[in-house]
């Protein structure tokens, strides 16, 4: 593509998504030069200026390509009629009258365009919220506590949970994301029963059980989007390189075994 004097590699990005991030003036001259030229074109040919305007040109049909010739030309205007026949007289009256009617028809092909321009800004504005859009069409149908700071970090991929349901070396990684520690466990206790031990050292009393009130409510969630729905599961919070220390903060069945 031709943006003024620079020529850009736009690839196959179509032309609304270009336009869309360019600081162009609203009342932009379009031109559609006909799909032949996307045999070795972008689909945004060029932007340049024309008598003190800027002119978009698409490598598109647009309605006057569409439509057949004959709704505007005789198949034979061109054949030689008599001696004195004036070939090139006439191919310029022809290319006057496609000029006219490329011009009728050019303002329902930009209306159109326009139509594009709008749905383009709109998925900008939207892909520019990140996952917003689908966090709250889940939430909509779910009761989500968003108070808890795990199932707030878990939202973000809801919409990839198809691609990673099952996948527990990817979901390892996760939950030591969600859970900010360096090692996450996962045991096969039986068939069809995991359980995820979560290790976070260095916990009071207050900590520990505060955590595991969360820990409660997100492997519910976890478990129901991430999980085969055949797999049942419990949780665990341990620290097991805390040493035994009289006078140390002692909870049972966290740093302290019987």
């Amino acid at each position: 593509m031709k943006y003024f004097e620079e020529y850009i590699d736009t690839g196959e990005v179509k032309a609304e998504t270009l336009v869309s991030q360019m600081e162009i003036p609203e009342d932009f001259g379009l031109r559609w030069n006909g799909i032949f030229f996307r045999n070795y074109s972008d689909d945004l040919m060029n932007v340049k200026e024309e008598d003190n305007k800027t002119v978009i040109e698409l490598s598109r049909d647009g309605i006057f390509q569409l439509l057949p010739e004959g709704l505007f030309f005789d198949e034979n205007h061109l054949k030689k009629k008599n001696k004195g026949y004036d070939f090139k007289k006439e191919q310029t009256e022809i290319e006057k009258l496609k000029k006219s009617m490329m011009s009728f028809f050019n303002p329902f092909d930009a209306h159109y365009f326009d139509l594009n321009i709008g749905m383009e800004k709109v998925l900008n504005n939207i892909s520019q919220g990140g996952n917003s859009l689908f966090i709250k069409a889940f939430e909509s149908e779910l009761e989500i506590n968003t108070d808890n700071e795990y199932i707030l970090k878990l939202k973000k991929i809801l919409p990839f949970a198809s691609y990673l349901r099952g996948n527990l070396t990817l979901l390892i990684d996760i939950l030591k994301n969600i859970f900010s520690v360096e090692k996450i466990e996962i045991r096969k206790i039986k068939p069809l029963f995991l359980r995820f031990i979560v290790h976070k050292g260095g916990l009071t009393k207050e900590e520990f059980l505060s955590m595991d009130e969360k820990s409660s409510a997100f492997f519910d969630f976890f478990s129901q989007w991430f999980l085969p729905v055949e797999i049942e599961y419990d949780y665990k919070i341990k620290s097991y390189k805390d040493t035994f220390k009289l006078g140390n903060t002692l909870i049972l069945d966290y740093n302290t075994y019987l």
